[in-house]
Formats: structure tokens, C-alpha cells, sequence
């Protein structure tokens, strides 16, 4: 696990008069889950972007674990960003697609064995590590891709509103698993999303981004 901090990051698109992001300063301690909400177009999605290296600042830094990596590419930073389109390999069984990242890194089967079984135990996915992703309900198919993602045991975890598509009962269950997932891997978690009610009770920070900039919430016991 490790801190993220940015520092002072401005993101400025052509066509918009404002900044997507306006020397946003942002820091995430080890092992944190830091909750980011705001409104559609907000810039939730821009600043998981910019630490996962897919959006380039116009100015500011990107440290992880103290080591400034903005001018790194994404492949080469410590940081997974989990979508809300899971988008499973159809091929694949759960376990292939859970472990497909790690087989192409050159991890060790029994290496890759142990990660994914932890991480299936985590999120409720043991006895569908032989299923086909057609064989999976919806909130399933959301917690392979989560389990594909934390496998890779990440220094910090982006989550771009994973919940979003699943209906309103399993939210709630769902974001707990996600806690648990990342309180028991250790790892610095930030959360982006639009309705913060099913992980704001599992926040450790809650933070609001308006007009570019965020905002610290009311603070979370």
C-alpha cells in the first residue's frame, strides 16, 4: 500500500471555458478509502483518469508512495482503475479472468492460485471460479472485475462508480464487500461517484468535488 497525494493538478479541455480540474490538491493516506462525489461532469472520472495516467495535467504532480509519476504512462504506474462496464474476456471462466493480468506479468501459478482464491473468499466468489461470465448475475460479473483488479494487489485502487448499474438492494452489500476487499488487502482506495449512499457509511474520508476543486465532507467515524 502506499500514500497518494496530487498536488495542484489543473486539467483544461479546449472546448470548455472552466478547468475539469482546477490545482486540485488531493491526499489519500495508506491505505485510506476516500470517497469522491459529485455531480454529472464534475470531473469525478477526469482526476481517477489522471492518476491512472490515461489524462495528462497541465499542470501539477501525481505521487505514489512518494515517487512522482506524472510523467510515467499508465503501464508503469502502481494503480488499477476499475470501470463501471466490466467487460469480462466471454472466453474466460471466472478464474481464467481473475487471473488473466497476473499470467501475462509472469506471476507464478501457485502465486496466481493463492491471489485469486483470496481474493474470490473476499467477494463472495468461490464456488463460481468455473462459471462462465454468461453464467453470472449482474452484481457477479461486477465483483469479477473488481477481483481481476485487486489481484494485481495495486498500490492504490481507482473505482469510477462500479455500483452504479447494480439495483438499489445490493448496493449496499456490495459496497461492503468492496470495504472489506480493501481494509483486508491494505490497499489506498478512492472511490468516485455521483450518489455516495451505498459506500458513504464504509467511507474513511468523504470529499466533494465542485467547480474543479474538492471539498472535505463531514468527517466519517
Amino acid at each position: 500500500m502506499a500514500r497518494l497525494s496530487l498536488q495542484g493538478i489543473t486539467v483544461q479541455y479546449p472546448s470548455a471555458q472552466a478547468p475539469a480540474l482546477a490545482d486540485l490538491d488531493l491526499t489519500a493516506d495508506e491505505g485510506q478509502f476516500v470517497v469522491v462525489s459529485g455531480a454529472l461532469r464534475s470531473g469525478k472520472s477526469t482526476l481517477l483518469r489522471v492518476v491512472a495516467g490515461q489524462e495528462t495535467p497541465v499542470s501539477g504532480h501525481v505521487l505514489i508512495g512518494g515517487v512522482d509519476v506524472t510523467g510515467l504512462p499508465a503501464q508503469d504506474r502502481d494503480a488499477v482503475l476499475v470501470f463501471q462496464n466490466y467487460a469480462l474476456y466471454p472466453h474466460m471462466d471466472v478464474q481464467e479472468n481473475m487471473s488473466f493480468a497476473l499470467r501475462v506479468a509472469g506471476v507464478p501459478e501457485a502465486e496466481r492460485l493463492d491471489r485469486v482464491h483470496e481474493a474470490a473468499r473476499l467477494l463472495d466468489l468461490e464456488s463460481q471460479l468455473t462459471w462462465g461470465p454468461e453464467e453470472l448475475t449482474r452484481p457477479q460479473r461486477q465483483q469479477v472485475a473488481l477481483a481481476r483488479a485487486v489481484v494485481r494487489r495495486p498500490a492504490v485502487l481507482l473505482m469510477d462508480d462500479p455500483l452504479a448499474a447494480l439495483p438499489p438492494e445490493l448496493k449496499d452489500h456490495t459496497a461492503g464487500l468492496i470495504r472489506s476487499l480493501a481494509r483486508t488487502l491494505g490497499v489506498t482506495t478512492v472511490y468516485a461517484t455521483a450518489e455516495p449512499g451505498p459506500v458513504a457509511s464504509v467511507a474513511d474520508r468523504r470529499l466533494r468535488l465542485d467547480s474543479g476543486r474538492l471539498r472535505e465532507e463531514t468527517a466519517v467515524s
